[in-house]
Order: structure tokens, then C-alpha cells, then sequence
């Protein structure tokens, strides 16, 4: 009777831990930054709507009213902990390659 090969425990959880990281660095990349460009515009929109009246009414005009510098925070302790997660295993993952390196540096160098 053959022995069944139980699965490498550490590799499972390293793929998870990976997959996590992978999805989390999209996910975090591409909602920031659409957000960013979002807002952006419709400040330009809106700014640029109220310059115009403005103009056609004969006011006196200063960039500074008409470009807000509103900064608010969206994160939840959900994205927050994902964003830890994220940079845990960013740091394991890069000091295990760095550790690899390493050994294989070690292994593959001769002393002449």
C-alpha cells in the first residue's frame, strides 16, 4: 500500500501568502490612483466653471479661489490591515529571495 504524500504545509501557506500580496498591491494601486485622477478632475471641472462666471461678471479673480486642497482620508482598519499584510509579506518575500541569492552565491563560488 502506497503512503499518501501530505502536502508541503509551508508552501501552501507561502502561495496563499503571495496570492494575498499580489491582490492586495492591485487592488490598493489601481483604486488609489483612479481616485486621485477622479477627484482631480472634478475639482478642475467645478473650478473652472466658477473662473468663467466670475470673469463675465467682472470680478476680481485669485487662483486661490477656485482650487480647493480638500484632503480626505477613505482608509478603513480593513484597508489598513490589508495594506500591513501587504507589507509583511512584501518584507518576507524579499528577504527570502535575498537569502536565496545568498546560498546560491555561497554554492557557486569558487575559492582559486
Amino acid at each position: 500500500m502506497e503512503k499518501k504524500k501530505k502536502p508541503n504545509i509551508f508552501l501552501r501557506i507561502l502561495l496563499l501568502l503571495f496570492i494575498v500580496y499580489i491582490s492586495l498591491t492591485i487592488a490598493i494601486s489601481t483604486g488609489y490612483y483612479e481616485g486621485k485622477l477622479n477627484e482631480k478632475a472634478v475639482v478642475t471641472e467645478e473650478g473652472m466653471r466658477q473662473f468663467e462666471e466670475d470673469v463675465k461678471l467682472g470680478k476680481d479673480v485669485d487662483i486661490k479661489d477656485y482650487i480647493s486642497d480638500v484632503k480626505e482620508d477613505y482608509a478603513s482598519n480593513t484597508s489598513k490591515a490589508g495594506i500591513k499584510i501587504a507589507g509583511g509579506v512584501e518584507k518576507f518575500m524579499t528577504d527570502g529571495i535575498t537569502k536565496v541569492i545568498d546560498v546560491l552565491k555561497t554554492l557557486f563560488t569558487f575559492v582559486v
